[in-house]
């Protein structure tokens, strides 16, 4: 959708938004004249002693009763069109710089044993995850982070699943309701939430089951307290007398078992706020009819979700009524409340128990879907590309650019590697780093499902290696270069299995002298120059772009180059064949007054 498409869908819910406040402030005043009047009426008949003030004050109180219902479904709109216009915003952030104080970073699933995670930005501030992720459910977060690390499935898996994507690409109006619905279970991130869910499904998962004898007390008991306070009701002697006994009774059995259905009811009462996003979320799936047979897959997974969530809804506000006394006493005293609940809680678990985890983890799993067709959504620049099983690695793309620089500022390149080894060369800050996460960051996408920031793109699955952000480790005694040592040598021992490799290398050895530095690069140059492997080396060091002419040597140059002016450097950011002429230093220097 373009820009205006998404500042449309905001501002029309934002007028439907304060549409609903009003509603919302002209009930309220309602719901308070129909208590006044209620109250009122039942005063004067107390006084007067007259049917029709009675009559009146019930009245009074039914309708503040509806009014209740009608204020709630109000608010219920309210935070709809609220939650739509924040879907809305969310992705109009995605065509400035806003995301980057609003979206989920991701930082959880940023580790040591994954640095292309760092190098590529796909994690953390300011990332690409950071840019792309539209999930709200830890089930959806999980699940898009697992894609970006995991790298392109096997088989058909990675073409059925650039389907889907592209498919919910083109569903604007499931795409908003499902984004829409999830809204709410994005607000409620953090620590107790989560312990919440993992207590919930912890708690789906125990077996039990009720005893006989437990049922026929749960009925028989309250239905003998109830006909004794009917007869209490009605004048009958000694009445009153049975059933506050009866009463009593059952609260005491109610306390009785208190902790033991506290270890069941508690885990569905943390979990009652998330169940009305979870089963709207079931809902919008299972109101589709899809075309992929990935989405096909996850709504019939999906089949009879809505009415499962929608009967734990119900029971999660029922179980929240022991957490109020007076609602704990009076439920209790009359109906044994908390057996009844323990009663659905366990029948409920034997129903649909085993299949709820399925259920959340299918809804992630559309989750990051959409997810990965954020650029669909607000970059004018980019397609699907067309990935292939080769045991031989290629890459072609045309203008492609970096997802995560603004449109207005973003450079395309057009760039063909069927050669080992491509070295790039070129000034201070003329785009070489950038370029390659450019290439990293685009077939992470591309690998995931997802689509990627350029107008044509084709690649072989390769895994993809990185060398760029090394740092020193001064509590185990590493420097910077021998850090970097230890990740080339970890990538030339992975390369060992055969498998087609992407290796990312920049700024080669930047840690130790020239002469080091050069001879080192050289012989590991060389050794990664094998047929199953692209090598993509940024340096400084012209001398490495003499490795094009030996021969055995599968080597290509490229160079970044820039203009000058008294005062400034102008950089076109566009690679180039061949290798680099120029360098700016000295000229950087002058302009920083050093020299």
């Amino acid at each position: 959708m373009e820009r205006d498409d998404w500042e449309e869908i905001r501002r029309t819910s934002q007028q439907q938004e304060a549409a609903q406040k009003k509603r919302y402030d002209q009930c309220a005043f309602y719901r308070i004249c129909a208590a006044l009047c209620a109250v009122g009426f039942g005063i004067a008949g107390y006084h007067l002693a007259f049917w029709l003030d009675y009559a009146l004050a019930a009245l009074a109180a039914a309708a503040f009763v509806g009014l209740v219902k009608w204020h709630d479904r109000i608010e219920d709109a309210m935070a709809w069109q609220r939650a739509r216009k924040e879907t809305a915003q969310a992705y109009l952030d995605r065509f400035g710089e806003e995301w980057k104080q609003t979206g989920d970073p991701g930082e959880e699933y940023q580790s040591e044993t994954f640095p292309q995670g760092k190098d590529l930005d796909l994690f953390g501030p300011h990332s690409l995850y950071q840019y792309i992720c539209m999930a709200s459910t830890p089930f959806g977060r999980d699940q898009l982070a697992q894609w970006l690390k995991e790298g392109a499935p096997g088989g058909e898996d990675l073409a059925q699943r650039q389907q889907a994507v592209r498919e919910l690409a083109g569903e604007r109006e499931f795409l908003l309701r499902f984004q829409t619905a999830a809204r709410a279970e994005q607000k409620e991130k953090g620590q107790a939430p989560a312990q919440a869910l993992e207590g919930f499904l912890q708690a789906v998962r125990q077996p039990g089951g009720e005893k006989e004898g437990l049922r026929l007390l749960r009925w028989a008991l309250p239905a003998v307290t109830l006909a004794a306070v009917a007869l209490a009701l009605l004048g009958v002697p000694r009445a009153a007398g049975a059933a506050s006994l009866l009463c009593g009774l059952q609260l005491f059995f109610a306390l009785l078992a208190y902790h033991w259905n506290e270890k069941q009811i508690r885990p569905v009462h943390r979990f009652q706020q998330r169940v009305a996003p979870y089963r709207r979320l079931a809902e919008a799936v299972e109101a589709m009819e899809f075309q992929s047979a990935e989405l096909v897959q996850l709504r019939q997974t999906l089949q009879g979700a809505g009415d499962a969530m929608k009967e734990l809804e119900a029971l999660s506000e029922s179980a929240s009524a022991r957490y109020n006394f007076v609602a704990f006493v009076l439920y209790n005293g009359l109906f044994l409340h908390d057996f009844h609940c323990m009663a659905r809680i366990q029948a409920w678990r034997r129903r649909y128990g085993e299949r709820l985890e399925g259920w959340l983890q299918a809804l992630g799993q559309m989750e990051a879907l959409i997810s990965l067709g954020t650029l669909c959504h607000c970059k004018a620049v980019w397609c699907f590309p067309q990935i292939s099983q080769s045991e031989r690695p290629f890459l072609a793309a045309k203008d492609i650019r970096h997802p995560l620089i603004g449109e207005d500022k973003a450079v395309g390149n057009d760039f063909d590697l069927c050669q080992s080894i491509c070295i790039i060369t070129g000034s201070n800050m003329s785009g070489k780093t950038t370029f390659l996460r450019t290439i990293g960051v685009n077939l992470t996408l591309a690998y995931a499902g997802g689509a990627v920031a350029a107008r044509e793109c084709a690649a072989s699955t390769m895994a993809i290696c990185t060398s760029m952000r090394v740092e020193d480790d001064v509590s185990r005694g590493i420097s910077t270069f021998y850090a970097e040592l230890l990740r080339i040598k970890s990538i030339i021992d992975q390369s060992r299995a055969g498998a087609p490799m992407l290796v990312l290398i920049d700024e080669i050895y930047r840690g130790t002298n020239s002469n080091d530095r050069i001879t080192g690069a050289r012989q590991t140059i060389c050794r990664l120059g094998q047929p199953h492997i692209l090598t993509m080396v940024t340096t400084h060091d012209f001398e490495l772009c003499d490795l094009e002419q030996e021969p055995g040597v599968r080597a290509v140059n490229y160079h970044f180059e820039e203009q000058y002016t008294e005062d400034s450097i102008c950089f076109d950011y566009k690679i180039k064949k061949g290798r680099c002429r120029t360098t700016n230093a000295q000229h950087l220097l002058r302009l920083a007054g050093i020299l």
